[in-house]
């Protein structure tokens, strides 16, 4: 029978040989003569097979005769086995004693069954012998953390370890981070070493945790984003990040804490002056809320008093302040004595609170300090390590580590989202903003019992535990007696059962919900007109409300003629705050809109005013109406209605 010829084709020249092979798949294969390294693709053709345990003849180098077994899975023959190695110099390919086969830049490994068999393959550090697929011994890449290299353990580098993809790499800490083995006052990691400092940068911003290394601090001392809410204002977001103190805070609002604390700097050099902005609201100094600025050159055994404002009060942090904008701060320039200039020296600021008081207080804040600085940074990588959440570190023109922000309200940190705890966001300049509505402060309708709610605590909102039910006006002659002044023409305010009729012919309409409490406005019985009314009506002293609640009905111009505005005071009338006020736009509620005689008698808007900064203490509202002129004929007036109960939970008792 005619066999299909099968063409073996070498690509390696032999010393005076050049083969061509063909046979049929099942016929021996002729070998050549004297050779002994004769490649697998020599032997075995395309689609050729043999059985295990066959062998060929082959010739030995040295004339003597050998045989070429069949491999285990029958793929081929193997090399003729001899007693010892041809010379190979100058061959292209060789065969050593171990079966090891080098064919230019490539190794291949003696044949395997098992990892076990391949502990003798050369392999790197980070490489390990083991039985490929093919059952030739092969190297393969390290575990991750297998240690190679330098096994160096200190404070700005780990010993070194594999990757997992064959290379060694160097585990050293990120350049720039301070480290405290280089013998002198400022040190930090350059290439897994620790080296003195060269150079600083000319500011501390306080930008990022870089920024406080080697400080010591205590009590509430530490980066601040924001100045904490008080007992009786929101917290206050500063444009960058701080140093400070929130004092007597105990979370969520001041009072019933003293704090004696300080920040103290590494050694520094001393300037010839110290200077800072500073941030404060609190009763100042002297006996209470007082602030020392020291120096030390002696490593904190005896101190030089700079600042302080029992002493002097006339600093700027010294000052009392109960409210100020987080945007504007005080310069302070302290003069450091001449001997001390340019010594290496402490700086520290103290904070004695001396009492537990106030509820208007925030705290004391420092930026832009001119000691006490960051080594300055050379790129990017000195500050990949002091980045956040919101923010990629990065080395800022100024030395000092910056944060690139991400976009404003980038999902961070806490996901949790309801009215007092809102999902965390990125604020824009690199940190994470938490959200949390102030405790006591915030009003929210979302409480567990579903019911009437008190406020926001810890964001959480709280139930209501204790409330008045107002009835509304259903028996007048039971209510604390309301003051009715007028200034200008009557003064009609008082309990009604209907809207009157207007000089139109609409009316007298019956309020559903009657008796309620207003004026009819300019309405010159039995009609509208030929009447200029301006009056107001103060209400009984009573518990402010979280919020204030109420209905409302008006038919007539509203502003800017038939103007409306509501005050309260909490010192028995002698001030009054406006809540509402139609004609300046303060406010706007929908008894400020025109509304003409078709409104059904039935249709009352619902209004919500904020009274929270209030809550819980002894005021009155003031109600005012001005008609600014006798017109129209469609006008009935503005009545009100509280039927509604009112949450009387304190937030602060």
């Amino acid at each position: 029978m005619a066999c299909s010829s099968l063409a073996l084709r070498s690509s390696l020249l032999l010393v005076g040989v050049a083969a061509l092979l063909t046979g049929c798949p099942d016929a021996p294969v002729t070998p050549i003569e004297g050779d002994s390294s004769t490649t697998d693709a020599e032997l075995t053709t395309t689609g050729a097979t043999c059985m295990p345990g066959q062998s060929i003849d082959c010739t030995c180098p040295d004339g003597s005769p050998s045989t070429r077994p069949c491999r285990l899975d029958g793929s081929g023959y193997d090399a003729c086995e001899c007693d010892s190695d041809p010379d190979t110099s100058g061959d292209a390919t060789a065969t050593t004693s171990n079966d090891t086969t080098t064919t230019g830049e490539t190794t291949t490994g003696p044949q395997c069954t098992s990892d076990e068999e391949c502990t003798e393959l050369p392999v790197t550090e980070c490489q390990v012998p083991i039985c490929g697929e093919d059952g030739v011994c092969v190297p393969d890449d390290a575990p991750f953390g297998t240690p190679c290299g330098d096994a160096t353990d200190d404070e700005c580098t780990d010993p070194d370890t594999c990757d997992n993809s064959g290379t060694c790499q160097a585990n050293h800490v990120d350049e720039g981070v301070a480290c405290t083995t280089c013998g002198g006052d400022t040190c930090t990691c350059a290439a897994g070493a620790c080296v003195e400092c060269a150079a600083f940068a000319p500011t501390n911003n306080f930008v990022t945790t870089r920024a406080i290394e080697g400080w010591e601090l205590t009590g509430s001392w530490g980066l601040h984003r924001s100045a904490p809410q008080s007992e009786l204002a929101a917290g206050v977001e500063f444009v960058g990040q701080l140093l400070g103190s929130d004092g007597n805070r105990v979370a969520p609002f001041p009072g019933a804490e003293l704090e004696t604390s300080y920040a103290r700097t590494p050694p520094t050099p001393l300037p010839a002056m110290i200077i800072f902005l500073s941030w404060n609201v609190d009763e100042g100094g002297g006996l209470s809320d007082n602030k020392t600025v020291r120096v030390s050159v002696d490593g904190g055994t005896t101190w030089d008093t700079l600042v302080d404002c029992a002493v002097d009060p006339s600093w700027p942090m010294c000052q009392p302040s109960t409210a100020q904008d987080p945007a504007v701060f005080d310069l302070v320039q302290i003069p450091v004595p001449p001997a001390l200039q340019g010594q290496l020296g402490i700086v520290e600021f103290g904070y004695d609170t001396g009492d537990s008081c106030c509820d208007f207080e925030q705290g004391w804040y420092i930026d832009s300090l001119n000691v006490a600085t960051e080594c300055r940074c050379a790129v990017d990588e000195d500050c990949t390590a002091y980045g956040t959440t919101c923010g990629t570190g990065y080395c800022a023109a100024s030395g000092e580590c910056g944060l690139m922000g991400m976009p404003e309200d980038s999902p961070c940190g806490d996901p949790f989202d309801n009215e007092c705890n809102g999902a965390d966001g990125c604020d824009g300049v690199g940190y994470c903003r938490d959200n949390v509505q102030p405790t006591g402060l915030a009003p929210c309708d979302d409480c567990p019992g579903g019911g009437i709610c008190s406020f926001c605590d810890a964001g959480q909102c709280l139930d209501c535990l204790s409330f008045t039910d107002f009835t509304g006006f259903s028996d007048p002659g039971g209510m604390p007696p309301w003051t009715v002044m007028a200034t200008v023409g009557t003064a009609d305010w008082g309990f009604y059962t209907e809207a009157p009729l207007n000089q139109n012919g609409t009316g007298p309409t019956l309020f559903p919900n009657g008796p309620v409490y207003g004026t009819d406005g300019n309405r010159n019985p039995p009609y509208p007109g030929s009447e200029s009314e301006s009056s107001q009506v103060i209400t009984s002293i009573g518990t402010v409300p979280f919020e204030l609640i109420f209905g409302s009905w008006n038919v007539d111009e509203g502003s800017f003629f038939d103007t409306k505005s509501i005050a309260i005071s909490v010192d028995g009338g002698m001030s009054w705050t406006a809540l509402v006020d139609c004609e300046s736009g303060l406010n706007p509620q929908p008894f400020c809109d025109f509304r003409d005689d078709l409104r059904l008698i039935d249709d009352w808007d619902v209004i919500v005013l904020d009274t929270s900064p209030w809550f819980g203490m002894n005021g009155q509202l003031r109600f005012t109406y001005a008609t600014g002129d006798s017109c129209c004929g469609f006008e009935r007036g503005w009545y009100l209605d509280f039927s509604y109960a009112i949450c009387d939970d304190v937030a602060f008792p």
